[in-house]
């Protein structure tokens, strides 16, 4: 049957969904801290010292969403006003971050953060050979040479950046790369018909906030940008979200994240591997 993506609006009279901005990667990432502190992965396992150095949590998310915004300003992207008031991001970059910003409580200027998501475009080989981001590759060649010296600079600046952030003493450092290291025993999943998807790497709301619809909004982005493409939507549920997702339009299931020999997963509750193929 067509899909129909979840009812949940991307606006609300007090709450938008936008691309980030630098100036929201720090509320965002205390959100985040305060989202998982108490799970076993972000809270047991990557940051142990969590209880001593709880100011320090936030820095994980910081370092990632840093990245993430880099990532997603190396491509243009317009964002303008769509029909009946919702906004369409006319996506160029393989990585988007998303913020909920509501208006309720405005702490800061423009609003409060209150969640956050990372959607990341994955391409399989056969979408790169027929097509898929075929112009985007032209593109970068023909504005290769020129972007050069540029590239030199990021690399310097995200050098820069990363020494400014200090020492995370709440990780264990031996495991925040965990999650990069457990991908080879995941990677046969996104094969064959998913392969390209838009799947959502991150998802965290505002403890002060849940339970009001704000992840669904966040999550209804990428099924919309995925029907538009043809492609499918997944993620990784984290333990005790697998009913959340389920609700959000992920049906299909194919087995967890913390599966293979040798995982550093491994024993790691939750992870189960979820997508909405493509219709």
């Amino acid at each position: 049957m067509p899909y129909q993506p979840p009812s949940t609006p991307l606006t609300h009279p007090t709450l938008t969904i936008r691309p980030a901005v630098p100036s929201d990667l720090l509320p965002a990432a205390h959100l985040a801290a305060k989202a998982f502190f108490d799970t076993e992965l972000f809270g047991e396992i990557i940051h142990p010292f969590r209880h001593e150095f709880p100011e320090d949590m936030h820095l994980y998310w910081l370092r990632g969403f840093r990245g993430a915004l880099k990532a997603m300003e190396r491509r243009k992207r317009r964002v303008m006003e769509g029909e009946e008031g919702e906004v369409e991001v006319m996506v160029d970059s393989d990585t988007q971050i998303l913020v909920a910003v509501s208006s309720e409580e405005e702490e800061e200027v423009g609003g409060r953060v209150v969640g956050v998501a990372v959607w990341v475009r994955k391409r399989g080989e056969e979408e790169k050979k027929e097509g898929g981001g075929k112009k985007e590759r032209e593109e970068e060649e023909e504005e290769g040479e020129e972007e050069g010296e540029e590239e030199e600079e990021e690399e310097g600046d995200e050098e820069e950046e990363e020494a400014e952030l200090p020492i995370n003493r709440a990780a264990d450092p031996a495991k925040l790369d965990i999650l990069s290291r457990s991908q080879p025993f995941t990677a046969h999943k996104w094969s064959g018909h998913r392969a390209s998807t838009w799947y959502l790497a991150n998802l965290a709301i505002s403890p002060s906030h849940q339970g009001q619809g704000i992840g669904k909004r966040l999550v209804r982005w990428g099924f919309v940008q995925a029907e538009k493409e043809g492609v499918c939507v997944s993620v990784i549920s984290a333990l005790g979200k697998d009913g959340f997702y389920r609700r959000c339009g992920f049906d299909v299931e194919d087995g967890h994240a913390t599966e293979g020999e040798g995982n550093p997963l491994s024993g790691v509750p939750g992870g189960l591997v979820m997508f909405r193929d493509r219709v």
